[in-house]
């Protein structure tokens, strides 16, 4: 029987021991015993509380209200970026925040009716995207993504992309890239268990899952990846590619060619945000 019972319990049992069973990585753990509430995105926040609840059957309700009541306080300066340049505040700021937090609410209605339909023993099925629907099977913990309608790939002229990018960041970049480019992907498979986001980039539609099952990329879409750690095996065309990498990761995937970004690059693709 655990003897996890509060959130105080989890503060005792530490960040080494809950990274070890959750694969969550030790800096965001560190957040969420530390209550640092800054430090992490509602989505992100809730969504590792989730895990834990699944984990170690433990109520974390009154850690979500001291989160919600934070947001509250602090909605203009919740998580500031390094990346991120400050503006003056103005009329057309303060709508951009409250929609952006009216999308927050959405992303983390979803997460939750996702993170519903996970279970202790997952099998690898098909989680299907496509334009006018999102399908989420049951006891399902892998995402492979299937075409669900012949769309044409459309081109991309990448060299406008690789030049502004150049001058933001001043950095060697692959010429037909904004990052590195690691070739054209079949599918990514994570080593341990990890939370995932995906985008697709022509409709803006967003889904999220933790699994520790192959993820094999629809070629015919173009997508962004976001994923909670970076300890993942790449399967290519050409070779196989294994990235140790313990924080978050990003990537784009466009006309098949799979990009790994920085955090600021993937910001661009999204609109200027982190998910």
């Amino acid at each position: 029987m655990s003897t996890i019972k509060t959130f105080e319990d989890l503060q005792e049992l530490g960040c080494n021991s809950i990274h070890e069973n959750t694969h969550i990585s030790r800096a965001k753990i560190e957040a969420v015993l530390n209550k640092s509430f800054g430090e992490l995105t509602k989505v992100q926040f809730m969504g590792f509380l989730s895990i834990l609840e699944r984990e170690y059957k433990v109520d974390l309700s009154l850690l979500r209200e001291e989160y919600d009541a934070y947001v509250q306080q602090h909605l203009d300066t919740l998580i500031p970026q390094k990346s991120v340049i400050l503006q003056a505040q103005s009329r057309t700021r303060r709508v951009w925040v409250l929609g952006a937090f009216v999308v927050v609410l959405l992303l983390l209605g979803i997460g939750w009716i996702i993170q519903g339909n996970l279970s202790i023993f997952p099998r690898e099925e098909v989680m299907q995207l496509s334009t006018a629907s999102i399908e989420v099977p049951e006891e399902n913990l892998s995402m492979e993504v299937n075409a669900s309608a012949d769309v044409n790939a459309t081109d991309v002229n990448s060299s406008q992309l690789v030049l502004s990018q150049m001058q933001e960041d001043n950095q060697s970049i692959v010429t037909d890239a904004v990052g590195i480019n690691l070739g054209h992907v079949q599918s990514i498979k994570p080593i341990h268990k990890v939370w995932v986001g995906m985008m697709n980039l022509e409709t803006g539609v967003k889904t999220q899952k933790v699994t520790d099952r192959p993820i094999v990329i629809d070629a015919t879409k173009n997508w962004l990846f976001m994923f909670g750690h970076g300890r993942l095996e790449i399967e290519t065309r050409d070779k196989n590619i294994t990235l140790e990498e313990k924080d978050t990761v990003w990537f784009s995937c466009e006309n098949g060619k799979l990009i790994q970004l920085n955090h600021k690059q993937f910001q661009a693709k999204n609109n200027g945000t982190n998910w």
